[in-house]
């Protein structure tokens, strides 16, 4: 049995044997933890793993829904639920701040984020929604060659104290799904040859209660082959109070770069939506 054959049996096991909710649709993040094996805790639930967070060079398998299907769908609605009115929309890009090769600092706009909210008024909830698109842009101006950004971990914050649930909607112009969504700002890479978890424990990725982590895989031209530049809508539910209007705050949006294929540790900030009240505290890597 080869390595590829025991690492995909290794993750089937992880997730065929994790307690974590697994059904299609929202899913509520607990301040507790998942239980996992052995009885320990994980401030993440797993979604689709199909890919293997991106190791995979014949990628992900999307979430289908019957009557067309119904498979790979843990996390995932096929469209925004019925009564949600969207009442936010804005694009923002995507800027990583480098270095040419004379080592003068640019601004480098490695994609954009459509950032989004939807309403259910009489359910007193709220969608907040975040889609990535990647450009075919070099992200370091120093290394010859083009070196593309690539985003492992999406994170957004402002969710202390609302009940928040997860889910992703895979669209028509998607490329990647979720792996793994939590109640965490701890950002950790699975490394396939070092059979790291799929599901940290609560020591290794502390429970953050007012921030919610996706792990994905997003690169307009990844190494590992898997290139996928648009992912899908990252969807975060949570209370919010009739005729509560979102705010815009300064760093609710996190995008890192985990270092998947040996890359530097990066994280790009950008304003989002979040509901009134909100604080961005520092998040951890």
């Amino acid at each position: 049995m080869n390595q590829y054959i025991l690492h995909s049996a290794l993750l089937g096991a992880l997730w065929l044997g994790s307690t974590s909710a697994m059904a299609t649709g929202f899913i509520a993040l607990s301040e507790e933890g998942f239980d996992v094996e052995e009885g320990g805790l994980s401030a993440y639930t797993l979604c689709n793993l199909t890919g293997e967070f991106g190791a995979d060079e014949e990628g992900s398998i999307p979430p289908t829904f019957e009557p067309n299907g119904g498979a790979n769908n843990t996390c995932a609605i096929p469209k925004i639920p019925d009564g949600y009115k969207q009442i936010k929309n804005a694009r923002r890009p995507l800027v990583l701040n480098g270095f040419n090769r004379r080592f003068r600092p640019v601004k480098i706009t490695v994609g954009f984020v459509t950032d989004r909210v939807w309403r259910n008024e009489s359910e007193s909830r709220c969608i907040y929604g975040a889609k990535i698109r990647l450009n075919n842009v070099d992200a370091d101006r120093i290394t010859p060659g083009k070196q593309f950004f690539e985003i492992n971990d999406i994170l957004r914050g402002g969710v202390e104290g609302r009940a928040p649930e997860i889910a992703y909607w895979f669209t028509s112009n998607a490329d990647e799904v979720v792996y793994r969504a939590g109640l965490t700002s701890t950002s950790l890479v699975f490394e396939p040859e070092s059979e790291s978890e799929a599901q940290p424990l609560v020591d290794e990725a502390p429970i953050d209660e007012n921030w919610v982590d996706f792990s994905t895989d997003l690169n307009y031209r990844d190494d590992d082959g898997s290139s996928y530049r648009d992912s899908p809508w990252l969807l975060v539910k949570t209370a919010c109070a009739a005729g509560e209007a979102p705010v815009v705050l300064p760093g609710a949006l996190k995008f890192r770069q985990m270092g998947q294929e040996g890359q530097p540790l990066l994280e790009i900030e950008v304003n989002g939506y979040a509901p009134a009240g909100a604080t961005a505290e520092t998040a951890a890597p």
